[in-house]
């Protein structure tokens, strides 16, 4: 009774090319057409790399392991798996090819690893920092359609770093509050303003998994300064992107890749003054002006 299995068995797994034939014939079943044809192509793709590279039990084992702690350090706010993607050129190249625009709109970039969905609503023109330090920084814009006509009513959620480089989602969220981070509505002529702090350039996470495979490889491991932006308009496809600061030291080596010429603006400095919104500034402060071009949805 037996022996019919066993003889299948071993016709079956007794060859590195037959085990990959068995296992695309296993999945073909699935039934989505759009994640067959995904699950079929990883499979090919994944086994022809292990066979390629001839990898080993024991840097299967380690790698299983690696995925195990870096699933330990993804909480709310922060996913190392996306660091990883990040770090890989696999986000940017998925933005890219995901996301044609017409000429003149603005582009997209990756969304980073510490995007929070219901960030703090705060009204325009108030200082989102929330006693984040660094140099005060005021930034303006609209959000456009294709036509150039205004957006009443963009939703925008802003998020960046302090001066140490750091996230409020890296400095225990839940006891110290969200910072440097908001939700804004624009007018009803799309124009959005808020105050903040000045962006810096600052280092991937140094703890963690990702830091240990480009500590291992690229070396590189510093993003040049921005702001993250996320707008959202009726009838327009949601923009994830980035604003450089077109000082930093980094943008012709950001880790991530995540740099497009167009993104990079001036974060102008001014030594006191009156602010664009009438405030009395006494010491240094920052101006960034940044309209946004959305894509129909």
């Amino acid at each position: 009774m037996n022996a019919p299995t066993e003889g299948g068995l071993k016709s079956r797994y007794d060859a590195a090319d037959l085990i990959t034939q068995e296992v695309l014939k296993r999945y073909e079943s699935t039934p989505d057409p759009r994640l067959r044809e995904i699950m079929l192509s990883f499979i090919r793709h994944l086994h022809s790399f292990a066979k390629e590279v001839k990898l080993t039990s024991k840097e299967w084992a380690y790698t299983m392991n690696l995925l195990e702690e870096t699933g330990k350090w993804c909480g709310p706010g922060r996913n190392e798996f996306i660091i990883f993607s990040d770090a890989l050129g696999l986000s940017m190249l998925t933005v890219t090819q995901d996301y044609p625009r017409p000429a003149h709109t603005t582009e997209p970039t990756l969304v980073g690893p510490f995007l929070l969905e219901n960030a703090p609503e705060f009204p325009l023109g108030a200082d989102i920092s929330a006693g984040a330090q660094g140099t005060p920084l005021f930034a303006q814009g609209t959000v456009r359609d294709v036509n150039g006509n205004p957006l009443p009513h963009a939703k925008i959620d802003v998020w960046h770093s302090d001066d140490r480089g750091l996230y409020d989602v890296q400095q225990d969220l839940e006891t110290n509050g969200p910072w440097a981070r908001a939700l804004l509505t624009a007018d009803a002529k799309g124009h959005y303003s808020f105050w903040s702090i000045m962006p810096v350039d600052y280092p991937v996470p140094q703890e963690g998994t990702a830091i240990i495979m480009l500590s291992n490889t690229t070396g590189r491991s510093w993003r040049p300064a921005h702001l993250h932006y996320r707008v959202q308009a009726q009838g327009q496809r949601p923009l994830v992107t980035h604003i450089f600061d077109r000082n930093s030291k980094n943008l012709d080596a950001d880790a991530v890749f995540g740099v497009r010429p167009s993104l990079i603006a001036d974060f102008v400095h001014h030594k006191g003054g009156t602010a664009p919104d009438g405030k009395v500034m006494d010491g240094d402060f920052y101006t960034l002006d940044y309209d946004f071009i959305m894509v129909p949805a």
